[in-house]
């Protein structure tokens, strides 16, 4: 990255380079209009005019020095007559053999002048025509050029411009040198931030992907980046920690019903075997749709907006449910105050939060006793047990994870925490109260199909429009 932003960096150079010699191209006759009246044959004709004349000076035998005029500058006499053009040695010698008479005749007037150049125009030269006299180096030696009546060619720019490009490249190889090197010292201090970020990164793994890479002193550019990449990581970070919490969820809640279904299997010939065998299955298997119900719905992988009638879905679990609570010495009951009740949701998860209740209260309900399923209108139920109940001061702790009152008793593992996370993703409300009589009664309000609307679907699900 560093090389590449080097290597843009001198075009860019380059570039400006260029532009501003096109600024002087296009602008210099009118910037200078005023000030020295330069025009586009001073800019350009007269350079050309005075190599084409440098080029023409040639070495007698005796080592005297004269005009020779090559082809081009024969050519260029035939396309501007009026150039002159003479050379001295010395502007108080005599010129150059082959030096216009007429320019020569007109510069008499300044060869006791001691000058290194100058601009100039003869008395009888027409109107806008302008002549140059300038000491420059040639391949014999400093030479004065007079030049005088040269007109500006169209290809005059470009000549300029390998000129200028061969005259300059000496200087500007060195130029481009010391400047990418003062880039390269430049960015590689500024991307070192960036650089240990990257090292960083290559340290996160799935046990370390909370630590945020680090972004102080990174140009403002990239820290953006960062802070997305690190907003990223916490996301990646708080998704496995769910599929951490999820397993160990899934170890604890079915350590207790294997436990208890392998101690009924090594007593095959006790009473209520096969019943209690059954009662085991349903509590794993209601155990494995909460913690699913629950993952999906996070993920966003279960769809959220589905049609649930809860009354149906009540008398289905209850249904389901009745046989074993029967064979267990238990009744259960459904007491519905209206033959049907809407919501939107996930059928499942609705079904694992049901299920989940039913079961707590079969298991909290004596023997001989009934658990009352009740569905009311504007979407609300409540699942009713005769048991011990649940204390005040117990009624919040209850729905955490894996609590219990005492090391004597045991406790509510996931299933009641995982209720109430399935409930708040609806946009219901679960709460405890005491059955008349002594008990537990778990009340639970859904919103209504038209606040359902304007909610939207469960947090973390999917819009897929079905009915149950």
């Amino acid at each position: 990255m560093t090389a590449r932003l080097l290597v843009h960096l001198m075009l860019v150079q380059l570039l400006v380079i260029l532009f501003e010699w096109a600024i002087m191209i296009v602008f210099g006759p009118s910037l200078g209009q005023g000030a020295f009246g330069y025009n586009m044959d001073d800019l350009f004709a007269s350079q050309r005019a005075r190599d084409d004349v440098i080029q023409s000076i040639a070495r007698a035998p005796d080592n005297s020095l004269f005009i020779e005029p090559t082809e081009r500058l024969r050519a260029e006499q035939l396309r501007t007559p009026g150039l002159r053009f003479a050379v001295f040695q010395s502007l108080n010698q005599a010129p150059l053999p082959g030096s216009s008479a007429e320019l020569t005749a007109g510069l008499q007037a300044i060869s006791s002048v001691e000058a290194w150049g100058m601009e100039f125009k003869l008395p009888e030269d027409p109107p806008g025509t302008r002549g140059s006299l300038w000491r420059w180096r040639t391949p014999h030696g400093p030479l004065f050029i007079a030049l005088s009546g040269y007109s500006f060619a169209w290809t005059d720019p470009i000549y300029r411009l390998v000129n200028d490009v061969e005259s300059l490249g000496v200087r500007l190889v060195p130029l481009l040198v010391v400047s990418g090197l003062v880039a390269w010292l430049v960015v590689h201090r500024a991307f070192a931030p960036v650089r240990a970020a990257v090292a960083a990164a290559e340290k996160i793994d799935l046990d370390t992907l909370g630590q945020d890479l680090p972004s102080e002193g990174a140009p403002s550019e990239i820290k953006p980046l960062i802070g997305s990449i690190n907003a990223a990581l916490a996301r990646l970070d708080a998704s496995a920690a769910r599929m951490r919490r999820y397993t160990a969820s899934a170890a604890h809640e079915l350590r207790t019903p294997l436990a208890v279904l392998d101690a009924h299997i090594e007593d095959p010939a006790g009473p209520g075997y096969k019943t209690q065998l059954k009662r085991d299955v349903a509590r794993m298997r209601i155990i494995v749709d909460q913690i699913l119900a629950s993952a999906r719905l996070t993920e966003g992988q279960a769809p959220g907006d589905q049609t649930v009638d809860l009354v149906k879905t009540a008398r289905a679990i209850v249904g389901d449910c009745a046989p074993l609570a029967h064979k267990a010495g238990r009744r259960i009951e459904l007491d519905a105050a209206v033959t049907s009740v809407a919501l939107r949701g996930n059928r499942q998860a609705i079904e694992c939060i049901i299920a989940n209740l039913v079961d707590n209260a079969l298991r909290a309900e004596p023997e001989g006793g009934v658990v009352i399923v009740q569905v009311g209108p504007n979407a609300t139920m409540a699942v009713i047990d005769h048991g011990a109940g649940v204390s005040e001061e117990d009624r919040t702790n209850i729905f955490e994870p894996f609590w219990r009152k005492d090391e004597s008793t045991p406790g509510a593992g996931l299933g009641l925490s995982i209720t109430r996370d399935l409930v708040s993703r609806h946009g219901g409300r679960i709460s405890i109260e005491d059955t008349p009589g002594g008990g537990a009664t778990f009340r639970i309000a859904f919103p209504e199909p038209d606040a359902r609307e304007d909610r939207g679907p469960p947090a973390g699900a999917r819009s897929v429009a079905t009915s149950a």
